[in-house]
């Protein structure tokens, strides 16, 4: 099913309108920059727009932007950047393991969980240009390409095309959007038996950056784009893929209290009394990780683990618990 661009901006206004009026009040206001959707409200609203969505999500976010930035305006915002539509909580038919995903998934809006390994530092990226040409027409042109600067191909203006006129990028018009690219891994406990985990390189734009730091776990919901392998200054036959952040959900693991009956006291009390201090360090050195050979260099590093994990200076609390 193809959604024409006509189709798409009537019912976002619609959506706008009748679901998220009081959201998108506190984008005029200037409370915020993104309007947060969960995909359910759309799905609610209007299942087939919600199954387009997930189809053709360049297409229809950039369409649900360009209704969302008019409808501010014509309710008194101040002329701003183009506000972000951030769509989370996908439907589970969308998750993907990252080392699947394929030509197949390619532009459309998929989800997965993953890890974040690398996050780079924060970089200006043009998102709305602005080009004068030498008539002084003025043309602007919404950058979708995070590559390379698109510049018009024709002067409104004048009607010249480009080669024949010279465009000036007019930066102190241009709207800018923080930019930045974090690299993501499958989560260890999800890589099969033997194998390498797969990785990604994600970008990440406007209230996404800063949100995750290496080690962090979320729910990547994301675009996946291709662009060409080149081998020197010669483009190949090979596609890269790389990743759009859509939206993401930061995954927490909540702490599990352990708790030893009189038993387990009683099994750790003999272990103590049957193992002098040095024994006992041995065994636990021993019972990391015990499947890896302990080499002398690794016995050292595992000793140095279990020291840090059980060592420690002797105290004594007030209601007099050691620790």
């Amino acid at each position: 099913m193809t959604l024409l661009a006509p189709d798409a901006k009537p019912r976002w206004r619609s959506f706008l309108e009748d679901v998220v009026s009081e959201e998108v009040q506190r984008i005029v206001s200037g409370q915020t920059n993104q309007l947060e959707l969960k995909f359910h409200q759309i799905q609610a609203f209007d299942p087939d727009f919600a199954d387009i969505l997930l189809l053709q999500p360049d297409h229809i976010l950039r369409e649900g932007s360009n209704a969302l930035r008019n409808y501010c305006l014509e309710m008194g915002a101040k002329q701003q950047n183009d506000p972000f539509i951030r769509v989370s909580n996908l439907p589970l038919d969308s998750r993907r393991v990252l080392r699947k995903v394929g030509h197949a998934d390619v532009q459309k809006l998929i989800s997965s969980e993953v890890i974040a390994t690398k996050v780079s530092e924060i970089k200006p990226r043009i998102h709305r240009a602005v080009f004068q040409c030498s008539c002084d027409y003025e043309t602007e042109i919404m950058q979708r390409d995070h590559t390379e600067l698109e510049e018009p191909l024709q002067c409104a203006g004048c009607g010249e095309r480009k080669g024949r006129v010279r465009f000036t990028l007019m930066k102190e018009k241009c709207s800018l959007v923080d930019n930045q690219k974090i690299e993501i891994q499958e989560i260890p406990e999800r890589v099969p038996s033997g194998a390498q985990p797969s990785s990604g390189m994600v970008i990440l734009e406007g209230d996404l950056v800063n949100r995750v730091l290496p080690g962090t776990r979320i729910i990547a919901n994301m675009i996946p784009q291709m662009h060409s392998e080149r081998k020197g200054a010669r483009k190949t036959p090979l596609f890269e893929i790389f990743y759009n952040m859509v939206s993401m959900e930061t995954e927490t693991e909540a702490f599990s209290e352990i708790k030893i009956d009189q038993d387990d006291i009683e099994k750790i009390q003999k272990l103590v009394e049957d193992h002098p201090g040095h024994e006992l360090l041995k065994l636990v050195t021993s019972s990391i990780a015990p499947s890896i050979f302990a080499t002398p260099g690794l016995y050292q590093v595992k000793r140095s683990l279990a020291l840090q994990l059980f060592g420690g200076v002797s105290r004594v609390s007030t209601d007099g618990t050691r620790t």
